[in-house]
């Protein structure tokens, strides 16, 4: 079975995120109404200031642990695996959408993109919300299918042994799961992918 890139992947360089960051926020709809929709850690460790949340839904995309994590919370010897949002025909991930402070600029978001987008395995794009009160422009984070980092379709299996095993320097993979699952189900974001995945993984662990 592939594993993670045998060869580091460099950084971008911080003109590039600067750039990343530029295009993104050229592109929304309204800047002083920025949305962000959230469908991982960033629902329980968000890094940015939050003036409102919603949870809502976006049409043609899936959750899923599918970028390899060889850093935070892996090793290249024993990879774990970081969310990730891909498109999927007649899929919908549930997730929270935040409304930023209006002025809302490069300044306060140049550490998300810096965590988001310390290399180039995703790919922010504008989609469309449905949140309680109607539709909402939000950018998120995509998964780019082509960067080396994405693991592929993986098998729920297999996804739990590498989620089990590994660690790295922000702690347990299935510290990060169970948290994002915690946070899910505090807000009302059911998925039964993950609740699967969930289960899987504790399994695992109690098998050793």
């Amino acid at each position: 079975m592939a594993g993670p890139p045998a060869a580091p992947i460099p950084p971008l360089s911080a003109a590039a995120r600067r750039r990343s960051l530029e295009e993104t926020l050229a592109a929304a709809p309204d800047r002083d109404a920025l949305r962000l929709f959230a469908y991982g850690s960033l629902m329980w460790n968000p890094c940015f200031e939050v003036a409102d949340r919603a949870v809502a839904d976006v049409d043609g995309y899936h959750r899923s642990f599918s970028i390899w994590s060889v850093h935070a919370r892996g090793t290249p010897e024993k990879p774990g695996l970081g969310l990730g949002l891909e498109a999927r025909s007649g899929a919908q991930c549930r997730g929270i959408a935040f409304r930023l402070p209006p002025g809302t600029g490069e300044a306060a978001l140049m550490e998300l993109w810096e965590r988001e987008m310390w290399i180039d395995c995703y790919r922010p794009v504008w989609i469309e919300a449905e949140t309680g009160e109607g539709p909402v422009a939000a950018f998120t984070f995509a998964i780019d299918p082509a960067h080396p980092m994405h693991t592929g379709s993986l098998p729920l299996a297999d996804q739990a042994r590498y989620i089990a095993a590994a660690r790295g320097k922000f702690g347990a993979c299935a510290d990060y799961l169970y948290e994002t699952w915690d946070a899910m189900r505090r807000e009302g974001v059911e998925d039964e992918e993950m609740r699967a995945l969930v289960d899987a993984v504790r399994l695992q662990e109690a098998r050793g």
